[in-house]
């Protein structure tokens, strides 16, 4: 599989942005959030979050994992030149609509569940939220609790940039990327198709599958992108996570066939 083309690779100044206070109607960010306009196109818009300096990079890597995957995400840029040094911009929707299950076609339905799935691959414990944008493509918000990076691991990898590394520092990462809950895979395929049926299960199935095989040369450009902002731990810790997370869905793939969940559920739709 080839990855969709991401967007350019470029660290946007806030010198070229107008940034005004934005409360979201959508959505569960921590921190005060602010919409960035630009002074060239006023309909080049993003929401700026900078609360937590976990949140720019887990924001901004999701958003290329995702988009490697085959899935639709808004925009992640990173920015200089705004009062916090680690700073991520994600691309405004203007009237975004949620998702609804009930009334979504049968291919937004599946890819809900791709969504799902990447959920539980990625250790993310926020919000779940779907909208769609004006285009109607569904795309997922608040990707900030992703990965098992804590603000701990973040903010000590940060103090200690350019010296030495203490062990405890380094264990949070090392437990970070180490920590997979590798019984939900089983427990999510179950639940989908008891309360979804078949397709939801089999979608989560082959999706697990595909991130067996995914290629961290797709998400090189963005985190040579992340490391000229942040300190090497972190920059070096996505490929690390991701790694595991590909080893895991392979042993996953290599234990389990799709019809032991029909089985086990006992049910479904």
């Amino acid at each position: 599989m080839k990855p969709q083309s991401l967007q350019d690779m470029s660290i946007l100044d806030a010198g070229d942005f107008i940034f005004t206070p934005f409360v979201s109607d959508v959505g569960g960010d921590r921190g005060d959030l602010f919409l960035a306009t630009s002074k060239a196109d006023p309909l080049h818009q993003y929401i700026i979050k900078s609360g937590y300096a976990e949140i720019a990079c887990n924001e901004f890597m999701y958003h290329h994992v995702a988009t490697a995957l085959g899935l639709y995400t808004q925009e992640a840029q990173l920015f200089k030149g705004t009062s916090s040094k680690y700073t991520v911009g994600i691309r405004y929707v203007p009237n975004a609509k949620k998702f609804i299950y009930g009334d979504a076609t049968e291919e937004d339905k599946r890819i809900s569940f791709k969504f799902k799935a990447l959920y539980i691959i990625l250790n993310e414990d926020d919000s779940e939220e779907l909208h769609y944008d004006k285009q109607g493509r569904l795309f997922k918000l608040d990707n900030a609790s992703s990965f098992n990076l804590s603000t701990a691991a973040v903010d000590g990898a940060i103090g200690f940039e350019g010296k030495p590394m203490p062990d405890y520092i380094a264990r949070l990462f090392t437990n970070g990327a180490n920590y997979l809950e590798y019984e939900k895979y089983g427990i999510a395929l179950g639940v989908m198709y008891e309360h979804f049926g078949r397709v939801a299960m089999v979608t989560m199935y082959r999706f697990i599958q595909q991130f067996s095989n995914f290629d961290l040369a797709w998400i090189k450009p963005a985190n040579e992108t992340l490391g000229k902002v942040y300190p090497v731990a972190v920059a070096k810790y996505y490929p690390v996570f991701i790694e595991k997370r590909i080893e895991a869905c392979k042993r996953f793939i290599s234990e389990n066939a799709i019809e032991q969940f029909i089985t086990e559920s006992g049910g479904g739709g």
